[in-house]
């Protein structure tokens, strides 16, 4: 005859890290499903100079997997020649997150952005908004459960003086959970 015992769970904390892999694990979860984030970058405008790219966002997750996120964009002054392009944006973004490690993550985004350009040749100037499609891919680094560092590349379609053309930025950025 033989004796089975059975060990029940009380839930408390046994002082060991998890390790991600027990079913309902949230080694992921941040600190709060709410942040904030500031990303500097370099822009690229087909056939323009580069230029300081700033994005300021918030956003909140769902779960540790999907989210909702609003943001600004400002493009900066690209040089096309004797032309100079001016752009910047309003958006929503869907974000989705894969978690790597239990301090790295993979992010991609897509949603739309309200965005307003201006196109100056020195004689004239033509402006021009409207509505279109904004995608982005990252990674997102722990640096604590509030603190993470972001590498990020995002393609928006913009109005530019009648035409569609798109606007690729390429940033570092940090991001605050709360």
């Amino acid at each position: 005859m033989g004796i089975t015992a059975h060990a029940q769970s009380t839930g408390a904390s046994t002082g060991m890290k998890s390790s991600g892999m027990t079913p309902g694990s949230d080694w992921y979860t941040p600190a709060g499903g709410r942040y904030i984030g500031l990303n500097a970058g370099r822009t690229d405008l087909n056939a323009a100079d580069n230029s300081t790219a700033y994005d300021i966002y918030a956003g909140g997750m769902w779960n540790k997997h999907f989210g909702l996120e609003i943001g600004m964009a400002d493009f900066g002054k690209m040089n096309r020649g004797a032309t100079t392009v001016d752009a910047y944006g309003f958006s929503v973004k869907a974000v989705g997150v894969m978690p790597l490690t239990e301090s790295l993550g993979a992010f991609a985004k897509l949603g739309t952005m309200y965005s307003r350009t201006k196109v100056n040749d020195g004689a004239s100037q033509v402006s021009d908004h409207g509505w279109g499609t904004t995608y982005g891919v990252g990674l997102n680094f722990d640096i604590n459960p509030q603190l993470a560092a972001v590498v990020e590349w995002d393609q928006t379609n913009v109005q530019l003086a009648g035409a569609r053309e798109h606007i690729n930025t390429t940033s570092v950025g940090l991001k605050y959970r709360f």
